[in-house]
């Protein structure tokens, strides 16, 4: 094995945003001292190994910094790995133990353990399991340091951690860490849920349910023109044309077809979008069936008197704040139209059925 003390004292002090002389302070050492650990000119006694340690809030494998240079860590995490995919659960966890025996202070295998554990208290319920998967967690936790994963995080770690309490019935313990690593409102939703499903406490659970739902639809949104851009720049228009189509039943919701609300001066450019994926593919009727659309709605939500706009019926029902006005396509949802229309934009097509609909539309108000 091979350390790699120096360069993690260094890193660790760093992280702390210590400096030289706070980290000596600490230690009750030199300056000097400091620097000569961090060049690799002299090594901390052991009793200032394990004080560092506590100090930086890591183990002391860590601090060390091993690097197992045999195949045994990789060929326990593939069997163990195997275990889990046939479902052989128990085997599963004797192999975990061997492994945590032989590295304990080594993330992949206490993470990969911790998983095997959370899994059996998962599938048969057994108790015991779900207490050690938690053990393990927190463990992990300590030794995030050296995850290479970018999938994994200190904060997904925490919410399997609050999962698997909620397994426990340790509701508190649950909330405590979903709040505590709540970073930018990830875990309103699962706080919600858990005041509203597992202690009927509305009057906490519904704050944090509404933003949620605020952010699920710009989420959900963004998603999905994500993806139909995706598609379009693959030539698939086909699939373009239905997660816009998916969009649209998902943010309109219950509201009522015939009703006029916010949310159709945007419908407008979802659904010239889509006759611009019809146009692609050489569906002209069609396309031109949702342009018709897009105009009609255009001018009859341009036409309305304030009132005649309705709230969204589920935002209201919510107590949600209703959806942006999508000022920022244009001020009316005609101006969102012309915005999008030019006859050397590439569409085939498209420019001529919005032309003979503008003249329809014109011939049909004279």
């Amino acid at each position: 094995m091979e350390l790699k003390l120096a360069e993690n004292i260094k890193h660790f002090r760093k992280s702390a945003k210590m400096t030289q002389e706070q980290l000596a302070e600490a230690m009750g050492v030199s300056t000097s001292a400091v620097y000569k650990w961090e060049s690799g000119q002299s090594s901390p006694e052991l009793r200032l190994i394990l004080e560092m340690a506590d100090l930086f809030h890591t183990s002391t494998d860590v601090l060390l910094g091993y690097e197992w240079r045999n195949h045994d860590l990789i060929s326990a995490q593939e069997l163990i790995d195997r275990l889990m995919q046939e479902e052989k659960y128990d085997d599963a966890v004797r192999e975990a133990e061997k492994a945590l025996k032989s590295f304990p202070n080594s993330f992949s295998i206490v993470y990969q353990s911790a998983l095997v554990y959370a899994k059996l208290g998962e599938t048969e319920g057994k108790r015991q399991a779900n207490v050690r998967a938690v053990e393990l967690l927190d463990h992990a936790c300590e030794l995030i340091e050296q995850n290479q994963d970018e999938d994994i995080s200190e904060l997904s770690i925490r919410a399997m951690m609050a999962d698997v309490y909620l397994r426990l019935k340790n509701t508190k313990a649950a909330l405590r860490i979903l709040k505590k690593y709540n970073y930018f409102g990830v875990n309103n939703a699962r706080i919600g849920m858990v005041f509203a499903d597992y202690l009927h406490d509305t009057e906490s659970a519904e704050p944090y349910l509404k933003q949620a739902f605020s952010e699920f639809t710009k989420k959900i949104n963004d998603i999905m023109i994500g993806y139909a851009n995706v598609f379009f720049q693959r030539r698939d228009y086909q699939k373009a044309e239905d997660c816009l189509r998916w969009l649209r039943v998902v943010l309109r919701g219950i509201q009522p077809e015939e009703s006029l609300t916010w949310f159709d001066k945007y419908d407008c450019v979802l659904l010239e979008t889509m006759a611009e994926c019809c146009c692609c593919r050489g569906d002209f009727d069609k396309a031109r069936f949702y342009m018709k659309e897009a105009v009609g709605k255009a001018l009859r939500y341009d036409r309305a008197e304030p009132g005649e706009i309705a709230d969204m019926k589920f935002y209201a029902a919510l107590k949600v704040d209703q959806p942006p006005r999508y000022d920022e396509y244009g001020k009316t949802a005609i101006n969102c139209l012309e915005r999008r229309m030019y006859p050397d934009d590439g569409i085939h097509g498209l420019w001529d059925i919005w032309c003979e609909l503008m003249e329809e539309y014109v011939h049909d108000t004279v």
